[in-house]
């Protein structure tokens, strides 16, 4: 994954930013409004396809073993899937844990750090 993942994002570094990131991979959202009328916000799917399919299964994977392997991605999902009112919110919560993904993806290639679980989780779940 994380082959496939660097063959299609290049430098991580070349972003200025994890919402660029986004953008480039084109799970930033598109936001519409005139008067009093607010449309829902989707996202814009300008960036890179296969990218985001890649980051779609990365998070798939990540929730199914989320027993095994916690992380903060997952006790996202986890939050959210017990607010949610179907199915249909699934894919919203998926492309929540993506750009949750990409943030710290970013963070991570830019200060050299690995992931660490201990260090990521609030001090209320501790």
């Amino acid at each position: 994954t994380a082959v496939r993942l660097i063959g299609e994002l290049g430098d991580i570094r070349r972003f200025t930013s994890a919402n660029k990131l986004n953008a480039f991979v084109g799970i930033d959202l598109r936001h519409f409004e005139s008067g009093e009328y607010i449309a829902v916000d989707h996202i814009s799917k300008r960036g890179n396809p296969y990218a985001r399919k890649i980051l779609y299964r990365t998070i798939l994977n990540m929730m199914v073993s989320a027993r095994t392997k916690p992380s903060h991605i997952n006790n996202y999902c986890r939050e959210r899937k017990k607010q949610s009112s179907g199915k249909a919110d699934f894919k919203k919560i998926a492309m929540g844990a993506i750009s949750r993904l990409n943030r710290t993806i970013y963070h991570l290639i830019l200060n050299n750090q690995k992931y660490d679980y201990l260090k990521t989780r609030p001090k209320a779940e501790s």
